[in-house]
């Protein structure tokens, strides 16, 4: 789909929706700038200002326009009206916690577009954790957030029927579909084309796909994530969708949001940490920092899932069985993710520049996934994640 084409109905959408307080600056279409943004993976994303000039003081919003498939595998095709349901997830998310993801403007069900909140100010929590910037307050944050719309969309809450209703609203499958193939499907079967591994862990390739155990584990983790109908959950958590700002962290790039299990999002934010750690570990750097960098995100790794259980409230049947269970489901979603990353067909920035670490990722991930049912807290999970890295 030609750029022009793209930019002729972001240009419509925002003329359309003018009237909308939010869009009041806008004036004459024909004084916008329009500037495409690097990173989206399913969508083409655009800063629209009236500033030729980067001016930060300057009004502009954010605009995602969905194409007929996913940006950055182009051979797989996508229903154009995905953004419907992102917009749908930032107002409810937005309701249940305030201030949790950017202020959604519009979506534009026609033209396909979807107009947020531009977060110019904030930087993607990625790129500030592998750099060794860290706000606990801003990490404590995000994981009240996702317990908060956990425990007030959760069945345990609201009820059977309102669960139903809620998976009705926000009916996901082909979302879902894509995850299922990206995370469970495609890195476990060895000579699916789109897999790639580095030559660091070639020869230690057995060790997932000769052992029956791993792939027991990853079609369990997988049968739970298309299956469990527990609450409304962001459904693509990784650090590329978490922009930071001092003490303030927000969720963004919500179109995968669905019904289903708590325990897949807090394997996210679990996985992002590990990750980061290793790479701070793991740096040739002469640096004493980046030790002392990667302690810490061990440290906030644990606070947020205390954190989250402490605001993480509704839950079915006692609070213990409920919490050792829901670490076993954590445990299996945070080894699927880590494999996943080094042998699929995703990058891995936090190693890209410690690729020797791959060998012992590769190795957590698959102790992970092999013990994840005796795994019932977080420390035990990061004991089994980080035993070859100390």
């Amino acid at each position: 789909m030609g750029d022009i084409y793209v930019q002729e109905k972001v240009i419509e959408a925002l003329r359309k929706h003018s009237t909308l307080s939010e869009l009041r600056w806008v004036g004459d279409v024909s004084q916008l700038h329009l500037n495409g943004l690097e990173g989206g993976r399913m969508n083409n994303v655009f800063r629209v200002d009236t500033d030729d000039n980067n001016n930060v003081c300057s009004n502009s919003v954010i605009i995602k326009h969905a194409g007929p498939y996913f940006k950055a595998l182009r051979d797989l095709e996508l229903h154009e009206d995905r953004g419907h349901v992102e917009f749908k997830a930032l107002l409810k998310f937005q309701n249940l916690s305030p201030g949790c993801v950017p202020q959604p403007v519009f979506y534009d069900s026609l033209l396909r577009v979807l107009c947020i909140q531009d977060l110019r100010d904030y930087a993607a929590y990625l790129g500030s954790l592998i750099n060794g910037r860290l706000d606990d307050d801003a990490a404590l944050k995000l994981a009240r957030d996702v317990a908060i719309i956990h425990r007030d969309t959760h069945v345990a809450k609201i009820g059977e029927d309102a669960i139903k209703q809620l998976d009705k609203e926000f009916q996901n499958l082909e979302m879902m579909d894509v995850i299922q193939r990206i995370h469970y499907t495609q890195p476990f079967v060895r000579n699916d084309p789109r897999n790639k591994w580095s030559e660091t862990v070639k020869d230690k390739l057995d060790c997932v796909y000769g052992d029956q155990q791993v792939l027991h584990a990853v079609s369990r983790m997988k049968n739970i994530y298309l299956n469990k109908k527990e609450a409304l959950i962001h459904g693509d958590l990784h650090n590329n969708s978490i922009m930071v700002k001092d003490k303030d962290i927000k969720m963004i790039d919500c179109e995968c949001a669905f019904v289903g299990p708590c325990s897949f999002d807090v394997g996210f934010l679990v996985r992002n940490y590990i990750l980061v750690y290793y790479s701070h570990s793991f740096s040739t750097e002469d640096d004493p920092r980046h030790r002392v960098f990667a302690d810490r995100i061990i440290r906030i790794c644990r606070r947020t899932v205390a954190e989250y259980f402490k605001y993480m409230t509704s839950v079915t049947g006692d609070k213990e069985t409920f919490q050792s269970d829901f670490m076993a489901e954590v445990a299996g979603f945070v080894g699927c993710e880590i494999v996943r990353k080094v042998v699929g067909e995703s990058t891995m920035p936090e190693l890209q520049n410690v690729p020797h670490a791959e060998v012992f990722v590769l190795e957590a991930g698959v102790r992970l996934l092999k013990a994840h049912q005796q795994i019932h807290n977080i420390e035990t999970l990061l004991d089994v994640a980080l035993e070859l890295a100390s």
